[in-house]
């Protein structure tokens, strides 16, 4: 029983030590991979300026989703419209002028998605319709974030 008990022990204590070396001496590979993306390169306050409004963007559609949650259309328009029609006026000219073509057109997209929510919440609020224009809002943003990426100009 006692040579039990010792070869018991010592069985566990070496797999004690093999899974402790695993765990810190032995790690996942981490390949790199080719980012195919393409690179937008901004001055840093133009760049730091689209990744404020991409957070926005996700705001927004929590509040929106919170509305819809609460029943609360009201609260759907508010959030909506932040990023709706009217946020385009303040977009700076030179952002619009060293912006892909392409870029610009889902940007724009993204706002008049919003737009539609804040509008078709204002006037007939049904949560089927504001739940398929979130599914064409964030397909938008999944889009954009698939083909670019944001960079400082050097």
């Amino acid at each position: 029983m006692k040579k039990g008990l010792i070869i018991s022990n010592v069985i566990f204590v070496a797999l004690t030590l093999v899974l402790g070396y695993i765990l810190l001496f032995t790690g996942t590979e981490m390949i790199e991979t080719k980012d195919t993306r393409t690179t937008v390169k901004y001055a840093p306050d133009l760049r730091d300026l689209v990744m404020s409004e991409m957070r926005d963007y996700l705001e927004v559609i929590n509040e929106v989703h919170q509305g819809m949650a609460e029943n609360n259309p009201e609260m759907i328009v508010k959030a909506a419209t932040r990023q709706g029609k009217a946020s385009i006026a303040e977009t700076p000219a030179r952002l619009l002028k060293l912006s892909p073509l392409a870029c610009k057109q889902m940007g724009f997209a993204g706002h008049d998605l919003f737009q539609a929510i804040a509008d078709s919440a204002k006037v007939n609020y049904n949560p089927k319709t504001t739940t398929k224009q979130l599914a064409a809002l964030t397909n938008n943003c999944v889009t954009c974030h698939r083909v670019y990426k944001v960079d400082y100009t050097n």
